[in-house]
């Protein structure tokens, strides 16, 4: 799969090359001006032969090392290590900013390039690969194999949210804002998955509704995909309920996150915690579970088979548009229009959120999702709730 709209080692070495050119002229073109062979009139002038080089030429690069390492084998889903690698570098070279103290120009504006330049487009060149390989492989039906880390590669996701945090495993708040909550949502949901995905299924049985065992039970992958998409159910519930709420009180002139934008976006993502330890069973996997155990509601008046599924009000709370606009909106209104600062509150909440709901939901598939599965199967059927399949 070798092309310029396609992943390739060559057009990201390209790539590269053209990024090296733009650093290089930027800094060039500055030091021209610094030595007098160029008159500079503007004062835009200086800042443009900075910004060609700790920002657009590093970027260019590092979506040029992705790309090229996409390339190398496309079909083996290689792009993940593109990811993976952009997530790495932003968040190691965010904290090397914050520990170590730098006197160096140069030291600290490679960090800073490093944080906000090639990290993220490295991780861009990655999502914009996987989706031009995806979407050729379905044009001509084929199926990507398996990246042969796939497994670990959750893990090293994981911890490279953790990394800017260690500055903080001295203080309370790493264990109070960010442990605690995900080991307590993961024990909850171990604890109550299995029972309440019975409870429910149970309450759906009556004389006209039977459980049908249409499929065999799939059990769950902690592949780095499965465990990010399954990740997004639960933050996006939990930021879903609070902002949502908050912006009907604040309809009602009712603000529940009062104090400076700092405090109003920790108080809301404390809310949200919350929510996701709480509600996001119901959302997480309990629907999880629904999806995996193969078990089909059947109709046998009107003889029709669906899927068990969440309801509709939960399920809307998950959407994307909610996931999205809400905490924008909210962010915004908090930091009364600075587009800055509400970016930055905007942040801190999703790093905060998808660390918590990325830890509990991988904990929860790596040791609970195959147990519940089958705890599931094996109570329905030892309650004579579970009939075999019947053709219709």
């Amino acid at each position: 799969m070798v092309g310029v709209a396609e992943p390739s080692p060559r057009t990201g070495a390209t790539i590269v090359f053209a990024g090296i050119l733009l650093s290089v002229s930027g800094y060039l073109l500055q030091d021209a001006a610094l030595s007098g062979l160029i008159t500079v009139v503007a004062g835009w002038f200086t800042r443009l032969t900075s910004l060609l080089m700790f920002d657009v030429g590093p970027a260019v690069m590092g979506f040029g090392l992705g790309w090229l390492l996409a390339g190398l084998h496309p079909m083996r889903k290689w792009y993940l290590y593109s990811c993976v690698a952009g997530l790495i570098v932003s968040t190691t070279a965010f904290t090397a900013t914050s520990i170590v103290s730098v006197d160096s120009f140069i030291v600290s504006a490679v960090l800073l390039s490093l944080t906000w330049a090639v990290g993220p487009a490295l991780l861009l060149a990655g999502v914009v690969s996987a989706t031009l390989v995806n979407r050729r492989a379905a044009k001509h039906g084929v199926k990507p194999s398996p990246n042969p880390h796939e497994d670990i590669l959750d893990v090293v996701v994981i911890v490279a949210l953790y990394i800017p945090l260690i500055p903080l495993m001295n203080s309370e708040a790493f264990y109070i804002r960010y442990l605690l909550p995900a080991l307590f949502t993961w024990v909850f949901w171990h604890v109550f998955a299995d029972r309440f995905t019975v409870y429910l299924l149970r309450r759906q049985i009556n004389q006209k509704i039977r459980l049908v065992a249409a499929e065999p039970p799939s059990p769950e992958e902690t592949t780095l995909m499965n465990v990010v998409s399954r990740s997004y159910y639960p933050m996006a519930f939990g930021i879903g309920v609070t902002t949502t709420i908050t912006s009907i009180l604040d309809l009602l002139n009712i603000r529940i996150f009062g104090g400076d934008p700092f405090a109003a976006t920790a108080g809301a993502a404390i809310a949200s915690i919350a929510a996701i330890a709480a509600g996001s069973l119901y959302v997480g996997p309990v629907l999880w579970l629904f999806e995996d155990l193969g078990v089909r509601i059947f109709d046998t008046v009107k003889r029709v088979m669906k899927p068990p599924a969440i309801h509709s009000l939960a399920d809307e709370m998950v959407e994307i548009y909610t996931f999205i606009f809400s905490p924008i909106g909210f962010t915004f209104t908090v930091a009364d229009g600075d587009l800055l600062l509400a970016l930055v509150l905007l942040g801190l909440t999703f790093h905060l959120l998808i660390t918590i709901s990325m830890t509990s939901t991988y904990l929860y598939l790596r040791f609970s999702a195959h147990q519940h599965l089958h705890r599931v199967l094996s109570k329905l059927t030892e309650k004579g709730l579970l009939t075999p399949y019947i053709r219709l």
